[in-house]
């Protein structure tokens, strides 16, 4: 008799993880019509990102049928979520996170990829949204945002994982309104982060439009950082960050710090009407081409002289 049991316990539980399984799909839906309670299929779509995602299958996609907040969600597997054709917003009114990226587990794409999202953290009471994007975790991740909108948080894109080597991709997105830092870099402290932003606007922040912390490896392109109290802050721990075709412009205190034991390089980027165009401080060291433009500051380079060289 007890074998019996044992049998058909078997049996049930191969029929729940089966179950489980073939509820997850590669590709699934939301929609501002939607029920969480549906399968999130193109004709049942489910109403949240959140609702949807423990019904898509690891590395698959969340499509958005039409315009919708999808409130805000925790991502903690490789997936895409692509509001492509329509307005998918995100609204993180009260102090919260819009998306948390926190992969804890290795599988086969350790990749999240945010495609055409607005997230919104704006309120009536101005108790704006805590983080646009929050990208942690523990295991490296790539986090790839392409035509992403930020705008009323405290901050736009917060990079704070706790492991080395994860990488932040972006293409196309305008971060507008932080409180704190538009985007800030700060992994635990001697633990590289990877960035590669092209085409990337952060403007109107309280702090820094970019701030980048402890050891950090990147290329900006294509991106301006505006009208902030400092644009670009490559604050020390031997941060290496090159800025290609930037624009950093009407900053109140400074365009560009440069920290004690960091390393700037500039390729045809224009620093003017800031409060000073370039801190840098003892031991950090800018390299530029003759190609960049440093002027119209209220002081231009304070610190050691800008090392420059012929552009090849």
């Amino acid at each position: 008799m007890r074998h019996r049991i044992i049998f058909a316990l078997s049996i049930l539980l191969c029929l729940f993880v089966a179950t489980t399984l073939s509820a997850q799909a590669t590709r699934t839906w939301v929609s501002g019509v939607g029920n969480d309670a549906n399968p999130c299929s193109r004709t049942a779509p489910c109403k949240t990102f959140a609702g949807a995602i423990s019904k898509t299958a690891t590395c698959g996609e969340i499509s958005v049928l039409d315009p919708g907040g999808y409130g805000a969600v925790t991502i903690t597997k490789s997936i895409t979520i692509d509001g492509a054709g329509t307005l998918a917003s995100i609204l993180n009114t009260g102090g919260i996170h819009g998306v948390i990226v926190n992969l804890t587990a290795s599988d086969v794409c350790n990749t999240v990829i945010l495609r055409n999202i607005s997230i919104n953290g704006g309120s009536s009471a101005g108790s704006f949204g805590l983080t646009g994007v929050r990208f942690i975790g523990s295991i490296a991740t790539n986090l790839h945002l392409e035509h992403v909108n930020i705008s009323h948080q405290q901050r736009g894109i917060d990079i704070a994982p706790t492991v080395a080597q994860s990488r932040l991709f972006t293409k196309d997105v305008d971060i507008r309104h932080t409180t704190v830092h538009g985007i800030d870099v700060r992994p635990s402290a001697g633990l590289q982060v990877r960035l590669s932003l092209e085409d990337t606007f952060s403007r109107q922040s309280t702090g820094d439009a970019l701030r980048v912390g402890n050891d950090a490896r990147g290329t900006i392109a294509n991106s301006a950082f505006q009208a902030s109290a400092n644009g670009v802050n490559v604050v020390n721990n031997s941060s290496i960050i090159m800025l290609v075709d930037t624009v950093i412009s009407q900053n109140t205190s400074n365009g560009l710090i440069n920290g004690g034991t960091a390393t700037t390089l500039l390729d045809g980027c224009s620093i003017t009407n800031n409060g000073t165009g370039i801190l840098n401080n003892t031991g950090g060291t800018v390299f530029g081409f003759a190609n960049n433009a440093i002027a119209g500051n209220a002081t231009d380079v304070t610190g050691a002289a800008v090392s420059t060289t012929a552009h090849p």
